[in-house]
This record gives structure tokens, C-alpha cells and sequence, in this order.
């Protein structure tokens, strides 16, 4: 996203608390392809021993290699704390120690540095009850990473003074600029901690974590304990969480983002459970809120002016609590597509409203389950229409389902696990320095690892390779920070034979994968690279979480500024054929928190400037059973997702963006052929005449049962001019392209989407070529968004 775009958002940053007119804990991250998700699972007890319990990763020798680090030798990949000075003694204040660890070596850190691929870090807390008197502050590609099986507390001193705990992007004392461009907030971590702000008098505003975040972020893990007053001014707060646990404050959580994917979040005894200060679009399920005055707030002060986009919420219980939902929204509201809600399949236990509006009541509450309800604007198909009131909801296909609930997979820490259970891709023989081919050391480490029953461990690294790596049924790797596998070579080199880089089983095998903390890249050109091949038919407790491509825009790519600058249409940057191909023998593929990007800009590149750099096809799915859990597909020639005669598919909460070139070359003139066999759109018959023929973000296809839960597909630019998105556009016509959306096969299609929000595109919905939904009919706080659209459910 351009910095135009962002200095708009940037207004929507900061909430002010106000008694003391200091920010409050926000999750903030104006970006348009922000993920999180959560998934509730038994975590280990948060225990404060002297001896550190046995934890396989803190016992791995320590062989990451930064390998385009202008010192990759000498470069510290692993930093332990303790190892910086700080004791863990619930007495000494660490925060000076902490932050030289996560400091030192030059790293990219907030006012000097936008992005940096070349200098990640594992900064490591053992054990122990660590004070902090100043803010934690994360830099770049970064991992803060406690103890799993004995979870180090960060106990904030009492006379703490910051916006967080642990800040992922400070602002100025001197003029309030944020530490980095929060559309640019890529690679961070932090992973299992108890944050303690109890210390703190609960008068004074203190927050836990400070997170806006972007692409390829999480927090997993982490439990935050506030004080349990009526005058309570804290907040936990957080990003991409997995088993996030919170008690007390005055907000639980205290949030606005573009758009977020949120489970398994457990919220007690706060005075608002999460407070969603403005949004675009927004997924929570799993959530278990208890003993709150109000569950969930998006009341806006009670003002016509509304701020929150759209929120879904499935699947959770909300206990003791007076009041479930506390909302501004009316039929006359402003903006017309704003204000939007959903509720599914939610269990309410001595509740006593249920939904309430400007001080009314909307939905009693009480004893009882919300089947489904909603609010807003609707399409099926034809509208727009207002509604508030009882819905049918999804029809869910049990394949996708745990009891009654959508079915989800903690990504595993393996945590239990004795060291010997794993294999060092470093240690197996491959080098990960980003020259040697290290295809059969890879390969090798993989069919031992199956054979033993073992994990791949891939110490940091860039392990480039020369053919595919094949992952065999019962396949199981593990990265450290975004380890990176990169493809280079003839065998990518023909865009009409495309070769997978990585190939997850063969047509006709059936078992598991599990495959986390990576990321797989193209050393260009490799105009036939499929980055990723899904053939396995899936048992369930599969997954691939928290895996990334980045096709081109960092250092060792050969697709940066220098060799594919914008308005560049030379072979050498053409990247990739595909991005991901679920296959029609995928069935079962299990997908959650993924970043599938073609390089919009050079990360490594001071000024982060734009590139011109092309690959076909997004994310191509033709399986059953197939569930996305927050996903984001960028930048793709054709289409960014595509389903086609595919049935039985869970995505929650998808987003897109339309190449920045286009229409420069516009679809029907990208340099990629269509392909039948793949099903690939025509353009030159799909577009009419005159129209701006852009990729699609979204295309389905001959699919059935297709449950879209939150889509942000988005178009900001036009020939790299963001002006065309702006709400200040030449005649408020904010007409980016023509058309983004498109279901194709009336005969069988079968499609359900709970808020949808796009930007920049002239016809929001199109069916069998025929438009269904303007933007103007729905504009929303920023994007255009329909509550419910329904097609033959």
C-alpha cells in the first residue's frame, strides 16, 4: 500500500484514554493485508523455577545463518537474554538487557530502517520472572520466544511508563511518527509469555502488547493478567494470537485494524471484554468471554458516524456477562455499508442482553444459542437490502466441522518433544547460505526424517535449490524465523511446463503434513515455478501454518529495484507460474495464517521502492474440505484466489490485492498464457468493452458449498497511482477496475460470504457476467462492504 493510503489511515491509529489522554492499548495496524487467528488448545502452566525446564529449541546448537547479512558468519541469528545481562529474578529490572538483545548487531530498528530481510533474530527468555521498567521494542524480523513448558513472566514495574509492554512500533516523543509504516510491519513473533501488569496502580492507563502488525506475524501463547477493578484503566491487547488468555482491565482487548482473523481468545473479569474501535472488516470465532460487563463493544460513542466496518462472530460462549453486543448501528447510519454484524452458532449463559442499541434492546438474551443474526446490508443476490434480525445460517458441511463448530489446528510447538526427536537440516548437510545447492541434503534430511518418525529442524538460513523438494505422507518441518527454501534454475525456466518448487504428496497418497515458520522464494527468473504443489488426500491434524512465499524483493532474489524496476516488462522478472495449487487429490489441505506474495516493493531497499514483477496464478484450489484460516494472496496476474470445481471450502477471513501496475499490462495482456486445463479466466471475452480488465481477486468457479467468512479484496492503485482508491477521487468515483468478484456456473455454484469489503473496484459482485452490487450502494468507513451475500444456499 502507498504511503498516501497509509497517511489516511494513520488517522484511525490511536484511541486517547480519557483521563489521561495517553494512547490507549490498541491493536493498530492501518494495513491492508493484516492476518491473526486463534486457536484455544491446554497450554502449559506459567511456573517460575531457577532451572530452566527442558525445551528441545533452547537445546538445538545454534547454526542459523543470516546468509545476505553483510557479516553472515559473525552474525547472532539466536539471542539468549540472559546471555545480555538480564537475570530473571523478579527483582533486577531487565528491560535495559532485553532490549540490547534484541538491539544489537545493527538490526533494523523503528525511525531509521523500513524493512530488512538480512538480519532476523530469535531473542530467547528462559525461565524466570523478568521486570521490566522500560517498553520491550521489537525490531524487524524479529522473534521473541519463551520457554513453552515453563512459560518466563514479564512482570511490568510499577512505575512502567509506556504505550506497551512490548511495542512492535514505538512513536516519537518528538512528533508522534509511528516507529514504521504500519502497512509495512512484516516478520515478528512472540510466543510464550505471561505479561504481568498487576504491578501497575489500576488507575494509570498501561496496555500488554502494542501490535500492529502485518504479513507474516503472530503471537502465540500468551497470557495477560491485569487488575480486576471497576476503574481499571489497563489492557491486554495483541496481534496473531494463538491460546491468548486475559484477565481484568478496563478492555480485554482494545482494537482496530483493517482487518483481522481472531480465535480462541479467552476474556475474563475486564469491564469490556474487547472493545473494536473502528475496522474494516473483522472474523472472531472461538471466543469465550466470561464475567464482563460488556462482551463486545463497536458502540462508536453512540454516534451516526460509524467506525466499525464489519464483524462476524461464530462459535463462542459468552458467560455472566450484561450485556453480549453494545452497537451504534441503525438503518439510517452513516457511512450506508458500515455498522455491520453477523453472529452464528453462539451460546449465551446468563447473559442479559443480548444485542443492544442506543441503549435499547435489540436481541433479549438470557439462557440460550444465537443459531444465526445479523445486521446491515444484504444481497442473495439481488439487492442491496437492510436487515436486522434472525438468518438462516451457513449450511455447514460436517467434512469441515468439530462437533458443531468449524474445525482448526493449533500449530504445534512441539513442545513435549526430547531434542533427539529432530533433524538440523545444518547439521544433515545442507548449508542454507543462500549459493550451495543444498536440493539432495534437503531431500535426504526429509526421507530420514519420515522414515525415523522425526522433525526437519531448518536452522535460519537461505537453502536455495535446484529441483522440487518432495514431502512424503507423514512429512514434518519446522523453521527458525522464517527459515527460507528458495528455488533457482533451468528446471522453473519454461512458463508452459510449470514444476513445483515444493510438492506435498503425490495424486493417490493419503496421510499427514505439518509444516511451520518458513517461507519458500524464487531466485528469478523462474517463470515456471509452482511454489507450491498440495497433492495429499489429509487426515485431519494436518496443517501448514505460518508458511510464506515471497516471490522477488530481497536481497538474493535477482527480482529487485535493479533488475525489475516499475514499468519493467522484460522476461527476467517474470517469478512464477503459480503461487499455490490445492489439486483436485488435496483433499482435506489445511492452511492457516499464510502470506502468498508476489513483491509489490523491495524490502531491502532503503526507500522500499516499488518492482515490477509478475506471476500468473494466486492461489488455486479444485480439493474438497479444503479450510483457510486467514490467509492473503498479493499481486498476481490472473486471479489472487480461485476455486474452481471445488466443493466444501472454509475461508476466513481471505484478502487480496490487485497488482500495483495494472492495467500496465492489463490481465488480457499479462505476459502469462492461459492455461485450460487450469481453468484460467479469459479476459478478452469476460471484460467488456472499454472497462478496466484487472485481475480478479476472487473467483469461484463450478464450486459448491463455498463459506466465505470475511473477504477483504481489495484494488488501490491504477498504473501505481493510488489516487483512483482515494475517498478524495476525481468526482468521488473511487474506480480502480471494473470487476473483482466473479461466480461462474450457475448450475452449481454455491456460495455464502459474511461481510464482504472491497476497495477500488466499480462492480462488487459479478455472477455469470451479469453485475449484482455497486460500490456506491455500500460504501463503508473505507472499503464498500455487504454484510450478507448469498448465492443457491
Amino acid at each position: 500500500m502507498s504511503r498516501l493510503v497509509q497517511k489516511a489511515l494513520d488517522l484511525l491509529d490511536v484511541s486517547l484514554d480519557p483521563s489521561t489522554n495517553a494512547p490507549a492499548g490498541v491493536l493498530v495496524a492501518p494495513s491492508a493485508t493484516t492476518l491473526a487467528t486463534v486457536v484455544s488448545k491446554p497450554t502449559p502452566r506459567a511456573v517460575n523455577n531457577a532451572a530452566d525446564t527442558a525445551y528441545w529449541l533452547a537445546d538445538t546448537p545454534k547454526q542459523g545463518v543470516a546468509a545476505f547479512n553483510k557479516d553472515p558468519q559473525g552474525y547472532k541469528v539466536w539471542r539468549n537474554v540472559k546471555d545480555y545481562g538480564a537475570k530473571g529474578d523478579g527483582v533486577t529490572d531487565d528491560s535495559d538487557a532485553i532490549n540490547r538483545a534484541i538491539a544489537d548487531q545493527d538490526r533494523c530498528g523503528p525511525w531509521v530502517c523500513d524493512s530488512s530481510t538480512d538480519s532476523p533474530a530469535v531473542v530467547y527468555f528462559p525461565s524466570g520472572t523478568y521486570v521490566i521498567g522500560k517498553a520491550i521494542v521489537m525490531y524487524y524480523m524479529t522473534q521473541l520466544h519463551g520457554n513453552a513448558n515453563d512459560l518466563p513472566i514479564l512482570k511490568a514495574a510499577p512505575t512502567l511508563q509506556a504505550l506497551a509492554l512490548i511495542d512492535a512500533s514505538p512513536y516519537s516523543n518528538e512528533n508522534g511518527e509511528a516507529g514504521w509504516i504500519s502497512t509495512n510491519l512484516f516478520m515478528r513473533q512472540i510466543r510464550n509469555f505471561v505479561i504481568d501488569l498487576t504491578p501497575i496502580s489500576p488507575e494509570k492507563a498501561a496496555q500488554g502488547i502494542h501490535w500492529p502488525a502485518s504479513q507474516a506475524t503472530s503471537i502465540q501463547n500468551v497470557k495477560i493478567r491485569m487488575a480486576q477493578s471497576a476503574n481499571s484503566q489497563q489492557t491486554g491487547s495483541g496481534g496473531y494470537l494463538v491460546d491468548l488468555d486475559i484477565t481484568g482491565g478496563l478492555y480485554g482487548m482494545n482494537i482496530g485494524n483493517q482487518q483481522f482473523t481472531m480465535r480462541g481468545i479467552k476474556i475474563s473479569k475486564a469491564q469490556i471484554g474487547i472493545s473494536q474501535i473502528w475496522n474494516w472488516g473483522w472474523l472472531y470465532q472461538g471466543l469465550h468471554i466470561s464475567d464482563c460487563k460488556t462482551a463486545f463493544s463497536m458502540i462508536n460513542g453512540l454516534t451516526n458516524d460509524q467506525l466499525v466496518g464489519s464483524a462476524v462472530i461464530v462459535d463462542s460462549d459468552i458467560t455472566n456477562c450484561d450485556t453480549f453486543v453494545d452497537m451504534a448501528w441503525t438503518p439510517n447510519a452513516k457511512p450506508i455499508g458500515a455498522g455491520q454484524l453477523i453472529l452464528e452458532n453462539i451460546e449465551l449463559t446468563n447473559v442479559g442482553t443480548a444485542v443492544k442499541g442506543s441503549n435499547t434492546t435489540v436481541l433479549p438474551g438470557g439462557t440460550t444459542t444465537i443459531t444465526a443474526w445479523g445486521q446491515g446490508n444484504k444481497y442473495t443476490p439481488n439487492g442491496p437490502e437492510k436487515f436486522q434480525g434472525p438468518l438462516t445460517p451457513a449450511k455447514r458441511p460436517s467434512e469441515l466441522l468439530n462437533g458443531n463448530k468449524y474445525w482448526a489446528v493449533v500449530k504445534p510447538q512441539y513442545e513435549r518433544l526430547p531434542l533427539s526427536t529432530f533433524i538440523s537440516a545444518r547439521t544433515a548437510g545442507a548449508k542454507g547460505d543462500g549459493r550451495t545447492d543444498d536440493t539432495t541434503a534437503i531431500q535426504n534430511a526429509v526421507n530420514r526424517a519420515v522414515s525415523e518418525n522425526k522433525i526437519v529442524f531448518f536452522d535460519h538460513g537461505v537453502y536455495k535449490i535446484t529441483k522440487t523438494i518432495y514431502l512424503p505422507p507423514g512429512a514434518r518441518l519446522v523453521g527458525e524465523i522464517y527459515s527460507v527454501i528458495m528455488a533457482s534454475g533451468n528446471t522453473w525456466g519454461d512458463v508452459n511446463n510449470p514444476v513445483p518448487v515444493i510438492q506435498i504428496g503425490k495424486p493417490g497418497e493419503r496421510g499427514s503434513i505439518e509444516w511451520s515458520d518458513m517461507v519458500v522464494a524464487t531466485q528469478g527468473p523462474t517463470p515456471g515455478a509452482k511454489i507450491i504443489e498440495y497433492n495429499l488426500d489429509t487426515t485431519r491434524g494436518s496443517g501448514i501454518w505460518d508458511v510464506h512465499t515471497r516471490i522477488g524483493g530481497a536481497k538474493g532474489t535477482n527480482l529487485q529495484v535493479a533488475q525489475c524496476p516499475i514499468y519493467t516488462t522484460k522476461p527476467e522478472c517474470m517469478s512464477a507460474h503459480t503461487n499455490v495449487h490445492v489439486t483436485k487429490t488435496g483433499n482435506g489441505a489445511y492452511f492457516e495464517n499464510n502470506w502468498f506474495w508476489t513483491a509489490d516493493h523491495d524490502l531491502d531497499d532503503w526507500n522500499s521502492t516499488r518492482v515490477s514483477i509478475y506471476t500468473g496464478r494466486g492461489m488455486l484450489v479444485e480439493a474438497s474440505n479444503v479450510m483457510l484460516w486467514a490467509s492473503g494472496v498479493e499481486h498476481h496476474a490472473l486471479y489472487q484466489y480461485q476455486f474452481a470445481n471445488a466443493k466444501n471450502i472454509f475461508a476466513g477471513f481471505i484478502q487480496t490485492e490487485t497488482p500495483y501496475y495494472m492495467p500496465n499490462p492489463d490481465a488480457k495482456s499479462q505476459p502469462y498464457p492461459i492455461s485450460s486445463a487450469l481453468n484460467d479466466p479469459n479476459y478478452a471475452t469476460a471484460c467488456p468493452a472499454g472497462s478496466i480488465c484487472d485481475a480478479y481477486g476472487l473467483r469461484i468457479l463450478n464450486s459448491q458449498s463455498v463459506h466465505v467468512y470475511g473477504a477483504g479484496l481489495y484494488s488501490f492503485f491504477r498504473d501505481y497511482d493510488v489516487s483512483c482508491s482515494s475517498p478524495d477521487a476525481p468526482n468521488g468515483n473511487r474506480y480502480c477496475q471494473d470487476r473483482i468478484l466473479s461466480i461462474e456456473g450457475s448450475s452449481t455454484s454455491d456460495v455464502i460470504i459474511y461481510t464482504l469489503n472491497e476497495v477500488g473496484a466499480l462492480q462488487m459482485v459479478t455472477i455469470d457476467g451479469q453485475d449484482k452490487a455497486k460500490w456506491s450502494d455500500n460504501l463503508s468507513v473505507y472499503p464498500n462492504a455487504i454484510g450478507l451475500f448469498t448465492y443457491k444456499v
